[in-house]
């Protein structure tokens, strides 16, 4: 083959890359942004004129107390989730405490419960009188109350259940520092939790910020917790104004692109605010002598330190599970007393039978399999040639491939949603109505988080195999099925069961973009609580948990042959 040829081939692919990325992702922002600087919605057939009318919305004062709220929220939630999730990974990666296998299970289970169960349980529990936790303080004599239906609820539903990012990204970090620093600090007198403080802990920041922004950028986007927890009381976030605009009469959805803009624009800054913090400095210290640790010896502590664990586990696990096993077998869901916990009398299986016969719950079970199956396989796929082409190739433009692979980032997911929909509503090509109009929203809301978790895999694999396979004449194509593909196969199947967790858990890209046909579980929640169907909510809600933990078990054993 000519070298003509070639570079024929190698164009034309990187084109064709570029231009999924451009429709998955570039088109559906690049439509967002046209939309808030027009007067109509961009649909077929419409005329629009130009306009920066839909940026008065930000002179509302209401949508600045949203604003405030917002941050409110992000900041106080991501401090909260960063030193659960730090501690936990101190202690299983660091320490000598007891039962680490259930410290790591404790820190990384609540990402498989989805934040808006999270948001029905604790409101369950706690939101006003009538709340199960309330009804046992009072009971008790205690002279307080929780209230979930407040920013301090918002920050504590927010900050618990996400935990899970701090503690990984922390954990992976600690596990590869070396103890050597920590040694030279104990010969000149330093103890172990100064040892931390003044020497671990700077190293692995670049792990803690970037598990921070993301939280950051995933509770100034989430429109669950504000809209179950908030919404009856009339606290708004940004996100839930987003949400309003675009579903209450009379719908704004220009008005919306406008603070969906301004939402992005928060969220970049907070992105570039990271990358300054981290610029120029050097967090290396893994070198040819290899790694060499050794445990902190936490001596008394080490039975309090696992306990303190198994009170979290307690509080993000065991009782939200406990109100929603109440919640789902009660003939009647509000309880006058204690002793009401134990009246066996009212105890059924009818409402979750309702619950499972339900025609909409079994075609909301089905369209998010379908959806979260589709967009793992396609997705991953996809994220794997993409973290291919940028790492082990030489083709031009490969770099500008993965700025367009993190774009998703700082993107909200309902920005995604909107901008999707403005891109395929008017399309001759009839998608919209179908599961592929949300595979294509879901695709590039999970395009970062796979893109990485392939690219870590892929990296770690020396180049020097892939070498000896092209001076032996194989070709690329070749080398990545024979080579490349079996030795991170772990890292590849690992992917596809996060993007299927993560799929089976989305609402905010799958807003705006379902039908009557097209709904899936997370939207078929969110309208039971929308029609005041608290009954069949606490049921449904107990259920979407089986659902997400029987496939995190299935999960498991699945990948373990592959590891």
């Amino acid at each position: 083959m000519s070298s003509a040829s070639i570079a024929v081939q190698r164009t034309t692919f990187m084109a064709v890359l570029l231009g999924i990325l451009a429709v998955l992702a570039i088109v559906p922002i690049g439509l967002v942004i046209y939309t808030a600087l027009q007067d109509a919605v961009p649909f077929t057939g419409n005329e629009t004129r130009f306009t920066l009318k839909n940026f008065a919305l930000l002179s509302d004062q209401r949508l600045q107390v949203a604003a405030f709220n917002s941050l409110v929220v992000a900041v106080g939630g991501t401090i909260f989730a960063t030193v659960i999730g730090c501690s936990l990974a101190w202690l299983a990666a660091r320490t000598d405490v007891p039962g680490k296998s259930f410290i790591h299970i404790a820190g990384v289970l609540p990402l498989f419960i989805s934040i808006l169960v999270a948001a029905v349980t604790w409101s369950l529990l706690a939101a006003g009188n009538s709340g199960y936790l309330n009804i046992i303080f009072a009971d008790l004599g205690l002279p307080f109350r929780l209230e979930m239906r407040s920013l301090a609820g918002f920050i504590f539903v927010e900050g618990l259940y996400h935990v899970p990012y701090p503690f990984l990204f922390t954990y992976a970090a600690l596990t590869m520092i070396t103890s050597d620093m920590e040694d030279a600090a104990a010969v000149h007198g330093a103890n172990p939790i100064r040892a931390t403080r003044r020497i671990v802990l700077p190293l692995v920041m670049p792990a803690i910020l970037g598990s921070a922004i993301l939280n950051l950028v995933l509770m100034i986007e989430t429109v669950g917790v504000p809209l179950i927890l908030g919404g009856p009381v009339g606290i708004e976030t940004i996100s839930l104004r987003i949400y309003y605009q675009m579903v209450r009469p009379p719908a704004d959805p220009n008005g919306a692109s406008a603070l969906a803009l301004v939402l992005a624009g928060i969220v970049c800054a907070l992105i570039y605010a990271q990358r300054w913090v981290l610029k120029g400095r050097d967090y290396r210290t893994v070198t040819g002598k290899g790694l060499n640790q050794r445990a902190v010896a936490l001596g008394c502590w080490r039975v309090p330190a696992l306990a303190l664990v198994i009170v979290y586990f307690v509080i993000a696990i065991v009782i939200p599970v406990l109100a929603l096993l109440l919640g789902s077998f009660r003939a009647n869901l509000f309880i006058p007393n204690s002793l009401a916990f134990f009246d066996l009398s009212q105890m059924s299986f009818r409402r979750l039978i309702q619950v499972v016969s339900n025609r909409q719950v079994q075609s909301g079970l089905v369209n998010s399999l379908i959806v979260s199956s589709v967009t793992a396989i396609v997705g991953t796929a996809l994220f794997f040639t993409l973290a291919y082409v940028v790492n082990r190739t030489r083709l031009p433009g490969r770099k500008f491939l993965e700025y367009i692979a993190m774009l998703p980032l700082a993107i909200p997911a309902m920005l995604l949603a909107m901008g999707t929909l403005w891109t395929w509503v008017g399309s001759p090509i009839p998608i919209y109505g179908t599961l592929i109009i949300l595979i294509i929203a879901f695709i590039p809301r999970f395009m970062p988080q796979g893109y990485r978790a392939i690219a870590s895999s892929i990296t770690q694999v020396h180049d020097d195999l892939e070498d000896a396979a092209l001076v032996c004449g194989a070709n690329r194509l070749t080398i990545v099925r024979r080579i490349v593909l079996p030795l991170v196969r772990g890292g590849v199947f690992a992917t596809i069961f996060l993007l299927f967790v993560l799929g089976l858990r989305e609402i905010g890209a799958a807003l705006f973009l379902y039908t009557t046909y097209t709904r899936v579980l997370s939207i078929v929640l969110l309208e039971a609580y929308e029609s005041g169907m608290w009954d069949f909510v606490a049921s449904l809600s107990l259920l979407y948990s089986v659902l997400l933990g029987v496939v995190t078990l299935i999960g498991r054993k699945w990948m373990k042959p592959a590891v």
